[in-house]
């Protein structure tokens, strides 16, 4: 698995409000923001709840098992570290929060609107990373 220049995956951004989620993902947990305001949960992090733009939050682990909302199949270009084609999925979590994922290693004829997923653990070189699995 390498990058443009032929180096491993990229090492993910670090910042305040990633930071969280990249250990989560190296101790096998999925993470996302809930505001300590109004108890607004968010998949993307970010600085700012865009529900009522309190700038306090915590991390919260999800369960892992969720709904696929949508999709797409991503052909071309190559990316790094991933066979193509390659399904990449909009979960529904379970808690209700929509989460963005890769599905590698499964049949793009697998993944269908509704289908339920599970998110799984792995390592892209150096990088701890997680993939949805189809049920």
């Amino acid at each position: 698995m390498t990058n443009a220049e032929g180096r491993g995956h990229n090492a993910p951004c670090s910042n305040r409000d990633f930071d969280f989620f990249y250990q989560g993902l190296e101790n096998e947990q999925l993470l996302v923001q809930r505001c300590t305001g109004c108890g607004t949960l968010r998949s993307l992090p970010s600085p700012g709840c865009e529900a009522c733009a309190s700038l306090e939050w915590e991390p919260v682990e999800l369960a892992g098992d969720g709904e696929i909302y949508s999709y797409v199949v991503h052909h071309h270009p190559p990316l790094p570290g991933f066979a193509s084609p390659h399904p990449i999925a909009l979960v529904i979590m379970g808690e209700g929060v929509r989460v963005l994922g890769a599905m590698d290693g499964t049949d793009p004829s697998d993944v269908k609107i509704g289908g339920r997923v599970k998110a799984e653990f792995l390592r892209r070189d150096t990088v701890a990373a997680f993939r949805f699995r189809a049920l």
